[in-house]
């Protein structure tokens, strides 16, 4: 189990958060010791009848805590449903590790913190929201959505917070129950009037992370631009499971040896479009990070080594990760020759 990369973590305690949303602690197993960043997501393993499933359940603690996940029911979700339906404390999970870039930047150039969450989109800024303001002074705002108090996962958390930090940490829930506009639905209208109210003047020092359902995530991201927000200040976290039904060809669809360099192990696999390299991995049973396979989580992400990847579709790496040689392998193809990568 060691030189594997799958790990086991068990399940030491279960917390309700709504009628239909739970907080799992879990304790890692076999020595394993997990290191993560706030906002990150850990991918779980389900061996089914089926085959071998994968999804991504964002972290909810800060290192220093017990390791968690707070897990919504999403209705046609299998998992979420087996989670909140069927798990109990001391049930085994399998997991492909943990990764993620819904993070804290490196730099310290930014001074405000601003998070726009909607359901369960609140899992990872929850994280991102006590790392900031129990290990800095930074200030945080928070506009929270959801349909009523009682579908408010950490309501009573984000209160305390709010209590404990008054100075610094700001919160605005809407629940779309309410008929008053300022406390319903977030619009281009409100979040125009919201943005007037906690950054009336300089916004070139904020910086905006968003989770939440797709479309939310969508008005989000144009009403910020429009209100003169770059798009480098706009950190996103999908959770759509959506699938991509249309694959862009690379320059190059001629086969080419692909090198993988994981866990002290290489591989040498033959990756030809439209067969990526994950896909391909999987072919050979070879076992690797991954888990949305659509270039939206990061998961999957190594460092070409030499050669070249081409991707076809990237919604996590940034300019700068690119260049540092970071390419989502799940999406990935090598092109104008062989190539090696490490994980």
């Amino acid at each position: 189990m060691s030189a594997s990369i799958i790990k086991r973590v068990q399940i030491e305690q279960i917390i309700a958060e709504t009628a239909d949303a739970k907080t799992f602690i879990l304790l890692p197993l076999d020595g394993w010791e997990p290191v993560y960043k706030p906002g990150q997501f850990i991918t779980l393993v389900f061996y089914t009848h089926s085959g071998e499933k994968r999804r991504s359940f964002s972290i909810s603690s800060v290192p220093g805590e017990p390791l968690s996940i707070t897990v919504k029911k999403v209705d046609n979700g299998e998992f979420s449903r087996l989670l909140i339906y069927k798990a109990a404390k001391g049930d085994i999970l399998f997991t492909a590790g943990i990764s993620g870039y819904f993070v804290l930047p490196e730099t310290k150039s930014y001074e405000t913190f601003f998070f726009l969450a909607a359901g369960s989109g609140i899992t990872p800024c929850f994280s991102l929201i006590k790392m900031l303001l129990f290990g800095s002074n930074k200030k945080v705002i928070l506009i929270y959505s959801n349909q009523s108090e009682a579908a408010a996962i950490f309501y009573s958390a984000l209160q305390m917070l709010q209590q404990t930090y008054p100075e610094r940490f700001q919160v605005r829930f809407l629940f779309s129950n309410r008929n008053n506009v300022l406390e319903s639905r977030l619009s281009h209208w409100l979040l125009s009037h919201l943005l007037a109210e906690f950054l009336p003047a300089e916004r070139s020092t904020s910086l905006f992370f968003t989770c939440g359902p797709a479309d939310y995530m969508i008005m989000v991201g144009i009403s910020l631009r429009a209100n003169g927000i770059q798009s480098s200040q706009i950190i996103k976290e999908d959770f759509s499971p959506t699938t991509r039904t249309i694959l862009p060809a690379p320059p190059d669809r001629d086969a080419h040896m692909v090198t993988i360099l994981i866990n002290g192990a290489t591989h040498h696999i033959n990756v030809q479009y439209p067969t990526s390299i994950v896909a391909t991995a999987k072919m050979h049973h070879i076992e690797l990070p991954y888990s949305c396979e659509a270039g939206k989580c990061g998961s999957c992400a190594a460092t070409c080594l030499s050669g070249v990847i081409w991707m076809a579709y990237n919604e996590v790496l940034v300019d700068e990760e690119i260049a540092k040689g970071r390419v989502l392998t799940c999406q990935g193809f090598a092109v104008g020759g062989d190539a090696t990568i490490q994980f």
